[in-house]
């Protein structure tokens, strides 16, 4: 199992106590010296011994800080200095900050001594393992991570370090430090780590170390312990742009998102109704206003950049029990989020089949991972132009993979699938393609109505949508009981009581009732979408493209820690997920909700 930190090593961070009587010192010497240079006379001439008898230097500017504190400092310089010239966003990754900050520590004479950590490898001095140990031990990036990262030379100069080394080489180096130096160092990143949690650099460094929990004997909860430990790992990673006239916390800022999508509502709603519960501060409660003031400050490519940070964490907790396949099945689909406003007021703002009171929604196109017990939403993009699909589908494809082997896909029959453009795009990646298809053509009535005069159970023939070589692709008829069991008069038409399947397989390497029987197995997806809608996602009458799509990412995200959150809870009790989820989804979001309190 991949390490995200020194897990082993013995931690005692700096308390806020202790931190506070530190600087207390520092400020009484710096005091009291401040004070005598105030005595002094204005011409040192009238009495020179009074100047020879105070030191040039404020005694208090010679006391060492703590490294922690020399690392926070650096980091928040290569902060400003990164916003100075607009390189914040995007155009460094964090490892590659948190690097150029620990590279501009002075750790000699301070912190380090030759001699110290001389052992840890062969490729680096001990100065350069130590810097290369609180990186491995600060950064987000779990253990293989670390080790890709020190291979790019720009974050081996950023570090100050010459050399990379291989992973099982980064693995060994802190059991090789002696236990004073190990357990030094550790406390000095648990500390800082701590200190900047719920600020700007957060996503810069690994999240804390989980506390003992206790109360009372007994502990909180295990649905509370899991809660705390997902989101402390996932909400770093979701930036609210705020900056230094900001008043209120992202944590105080988020805990009116999630109370709105608990009960469904509307954020602004959410924030006056904060009030009324015992476990909240009534002085510490944003207004809905101020939640969405800092989310319109995104851009839907931010927005779609920090969840796919933040679900990467639980994509590799999920790894790590064994969750993914080896060989996984998929299912895209594009989900509509209704809108009952003026059609024309963003172009994002699609037609879609009518419901109730509305005719047009949002839309966001999904990939999934189905086929097991509790799936998991790896991919989520906003819908601007259905004829931009095959493109949208290639970068979802290129971001899963990142994370599992898929083998195949599944679709279902809109228009914006069913053509051979996109179909082209599932197939030439290599993939299995199963999808329902549309029975509009004449050739596909002609071939179901001719499977419903002869009986037919199923059956198949070599078909090509559009511009698609009829030769690797197959149109599958089969019956449908459940159709015709709920049918309670005649058919219109006998292919009615028929489902049409379009694919690459070949037909007598997975029979029709096979494929069937799989297809089946993408339906629970719709499911997931319809719980999503309505135990996680907040109702929003907003026109902003990039406050929509935070809405319904973080809705989908929730969800996934709802996965995550079952996964850890089966393997604690031993039991199965395919016998039932071990957390209901109003346990998790209310734990969730009590975490941000």
């Amino acid at each position: 199992m991949a390490k995200e930190k020194d897990e082993d090593a013995d931690r005692d961070p700096e308390s806020k106590g202790e931190i506070h009587e530190r600087w207390e010192r520092k400020g009484e010497i710096s005091s009291r010296y401040t004070e005598a240079k105030s005595k002094l006379p204005d011409d040192p001439r009238t009495d020179p011994w009074a100047y020879t008898g105070l030191l040039s230097r404020n005694p208090a500017k010679n006391i060492t800080p703590p490294l922690w504190e020399a690392i926070k400092s650096e980091a928040y310089r290569v902060y400003r200095w990164s916003v100075e010239r607009d390189r914040y966003d995007g155009l460094e990754s964090p490892e590659h900050r948190l690097a150029k900050a620990l590279g501009k520590v002075q750790l000699r004479h301070y912190y380090w001594s030759k001699g110290t950590n001389e052992n840890l490898t062969e490729n680096l001095d001990g100065e350069d393992a130590t810097r290369l140990y609180l990186f491995f031990d600060l950064s987000a990036l779990n253990q293989s991570g670390v080790a890709r990262a020190i291979k790019n030379p720009d974050i081996r100069e950023a570090l100050g370090i010459e050399n990379s080394v291989s992973q099982p080489t980064l693995n060994r180096m802190p059991g090789r430090m002696d236990e004073e130096t190990r357990h030094y160092y550790a406390s000095e990143t648990e500390t800082l780590v701590r200190q900047l949690q719920d600020t700007k650099l957060e996503h810069w460094f690994r999240d804390p170390t989980p506390d003992t929990i206790v109360t009372d004997g007994e502990g909180f909860p295990p649905v509370q312990v899991i809660a705390r430990e997902l989101r402390s790992k996932t909400f770093k990673y979701l930036r609210l742009k705020r900056d230094s006239s900001t008043e209120v916390t992202k944590d105080a800022a988020l805990r009116v998102l999630i109370a709105a999508a608990n009960g469904n509502g509307f954020v602004n709603d959410a924030a006056k109704n904060l009030k009324y519960k015992g476990f909240y501060d009534d002085g510490d409660i944003p207004t809905g206003q101020n939640l969405t003031h800092h989310l319109r400050k995104s851009s839907r490519e931010n927005v779609v950049q920090m969840f796919r940070e933040a679900n990467e964490r639980l994509f590799e907790i999920a790894a790590r029990h064994g969750y993914f396949p080896d060989n996984a099945e998929v299912a895209i689909d594009i989900t509509d989020w209704p809108f009952y406003g003026d059609s024309e007021s963003s172009e994002f703002i699609r037609g879609t089949k009518p419901g109730r009171n509305y005719s047009w929604a949002w839309k966001y196109i999904t990939l999934a991972l189905v086929g097991t017990d509790t799936p998991l939403i790896l991919v989520i993009l906003p819908v601007h132009d259905k004829t931009k699909t095959p493109k949208y589908i290639r970068r979802m494809l290129r971001l899963s993979r990142q994370h599992l082997n898929i083998g195949r896909v599944y679709l279902d029959a809109g228009t914006e699938f069913y053509n051979s453009d996109t179909i082209s795009t599932i197939t030439e990646q290599g993939l299995e393609l199963v999808m329902q298809g549309r029975k509009s053509v004449k050739t596909i009535k002609h071939f179901l109505n001719g499977m419903a005069r002869a009986d037919l159970r199923s059956s198949y023939y070599p078909y090509g949508v559009g511009s698609l070589d009829e030769d690797s692709y197959y149109a599958v008829g089969l019956k449908s009981d459940k159709t015709v069991k709920l049918r309670k008069s005649d058919a219109d038409e006998p292919m009615d009581d028929y489902t049409y399947f379009y694919t690459n397989l070949h037909p007598e390497e997975v029979p029709p009732e096979e494929l069937g029987e799989a297809y089946r197995r993408r339906w629970g997806i719709e499911t997931d979408f319809r719980v999503i809608k309505e135990e996680f996602l907040a109702k929003c009458g907003s026109r902003n493209p990039a406050l929509r799509a935070f809405y319904f990412n973080f809705a989908a995200h929730l969800f996934n820690i709802w996965t995550v959150a079952n996964i850890l809870r089966a393997e604690e009790t031993g039991e199965s997920l395919s016998e039932g989820k071990q957390l209901t989804a109003g346990e998790l979001m209310q734990a969730i909700e009590l975490l941000v309190s």
